[in-house]
């Protein structure tokens, strides 16, 4: 079966959406278990299979193809659109396999998703159904009003909802503003979710190891981390990513092997209440 080859490859930079964005790289080759025959299928199912299989979507490949095929066939569908809407109240939960990329900070927080360095940041929850349902929604229609996170209550969800029911029955809707953080270097990280889940990632995992011995391996075969620390096989480690984000956000000019996992993690019990961003600078400070 072949792979569906669409290539983006960015350097900390961003595709800029409502509810996805590129950190550092990502593409369609990066999805796990994602071949030309499921896309094809998938563009043969009608508005009301797409809508079941929305539902009932288990893994991130199943996920991008529902959106994919939706996105090609029915971002006019008014029937269509109204049953997502329908689905924003829809509380289940699914935790979604062969997630490799796929960033979802509140996941990488509770440890569903591996943090792997780079790949599509999605703002709404997939792992629930009205998360994906909202997903949809936004990039048939590129409206935002909210985005469904892990945390999101039935009582915001139904409010959610009424917001899209009534914005497709051409009542005017006052849209969502993100928060904005002012010359952020890189703005997918810049939430305090993000750093979160950053400085989470950090911790040791079985996981995170055999991540790293299979690109160690595939990519430079080689059985174990060189020790020259310039060695570019470094970035078989989604920490060395991870470092560079962390201090990017605090500012700092050039690595400091001091700030280690732990150091991160006593900074944050330490100072996140007190954390604020600069606008000016585009970094956190700890306010005093």
């Amino acid at each position: 079966m072949k792979k569906i080859f669409f290539l983006v490859s960015l350097v900390f930079c961003s595709y800029e959406s409502f509810s996805q964005k590129i950190l550092t790289s990502w593409s369609q080759q990066n999805i796990e278990n994602y071949t030309k025959e499921m896309y094809d299928a998938a563009q043969g199912l009608t508005s009301s299979e797409l809508l079941l299989k929305n539902i009932n979507d288990k893994t991130w490949s199943a996920v991008f193809l529902t959106l994919n095929a939706s996105v090609n066939n029915y971002s006019k569908d008014a029937v269509y659109l109204e049953g997502l809407a329908k689905q924003l109240a829809n509380n289940q939960e699914t935790k979604l396999q062969g997630t490799s990329r796929l960033i979802i900070w509140d996941r990488i927080l509770n440890k569903d998703i591996l943090f792997e360095g780079k790949g599509l940041v999605v703002d709404n929850d997939l792992f629930r159904v009205g998360g994906r349902a909202n997903q949809l929604l936004q990039n048939l229609t590129n409206k935002n009003f909210g985005f469904v996170t892990a945390n999101s209550t039935d009582k915001e969800l139904e409010e959610l909802k009424g917001k899209w029911l009534a914005y497709l029955s051409n009542k005017p809707v006052e849209q969502y503003q993100p928060i904005e953080y002012k010359n952020a270097k890189i703005p997918e990280i810049s939430s305090l979710v993000a750093m979160q889940a950053l400085i989470t990632s950090l911790q040791d995992n079985p996981q995170k190891q055999q991540l790293v011995k299979n690109c160690l391996k595939k990519v430079y075969n080689l059985d174990e981390m060189p020790k020259d620390k310039g060695s570019s096989a470094s970035y078989c480690n989604p920490d060395t990513y991870t470092f560079a984000y962390l201090g990017m956000l605090l500012g700092d000019t050039k690595f400091d092997s001091s700030k280690d996992a732990k150091w991160w993690q006593n900074f944050w019990d330490m100072n996140h209440s007190k954390l604020v961003w600069n606008d000016e600078k585009g970094v956190y400070e700890v306010r005093k």
